[in-house]
């Protein structure tokens, strides 16, 4: 475009002379203004373009970005009933033991009082010959969910 606006000034310059600087700089310009035409519809074209790539872009996204909130919410609600599945299931243990008078009482030998089902379980024999002493057992204070060195706060229920 721009060599044949030159071109187009050389010639009338040429031909017309002085009365021809005139119509050349008509020329120029006329020239001039189709390029900042052309090149304005090219840029709107372009941005266009893009609007609709970025538009995708960020469509593609705020898909995943749906699609990782549901599965966050449901892996959540999957943790939250394993958690209160398992601190129900620690409860029935906790009230068993209870029952069976395990949890209080270290088991020091058979008692004949009560019945076998509920019997402590004896120290082997391997245990007794070798006068291994016991450990002493833990008492806990309340049930825990969280893993052992978690300094993490307990669940309110």
């Amino acid at each position: 475009m721009v060599f044949f606006t030159a071109m187009l000034v050389i010639i009338i310059i040429y031909y017309l002379q002085v009365d021809g600087l005139i119509y050349a700089t008509i020329v120029a310009l006329i020239a001039e203004l189709l390029n900042i035409f052309m090149a304005h519809a090219l840029t709107k074209s372009v941005e266009k373009k893009m609007k609709l790539r970025i538009r995708r872009l960020v469509e593609g996204y705020s898909k995943r970005i749906k699609a990782y909130r549901k599965t966050i919410q449901q892996l959540e609600s999957i943790q939250e009933e394993s958690v209160t599945k398992l601190y129900n299931a620690n409860l029935k243990i906790k009230e068993y033991e209870t029952r069976l008078g395990i949890m209080e009482k270290a088991p020091t030998g058979v008692d004949n009082t009560q019945d076998p089902v509920s019997a402590a379980p004896e120290k082997s024999a391997s245990d007794a010959a070798s006068g291994q002493a016991e450990s002493p057992t833990k008492k806990q204070t309340g049930f825990s969910d969280l893993p052992s060195g978690s300094n993490r706060r307990k669940l309110p229920f």
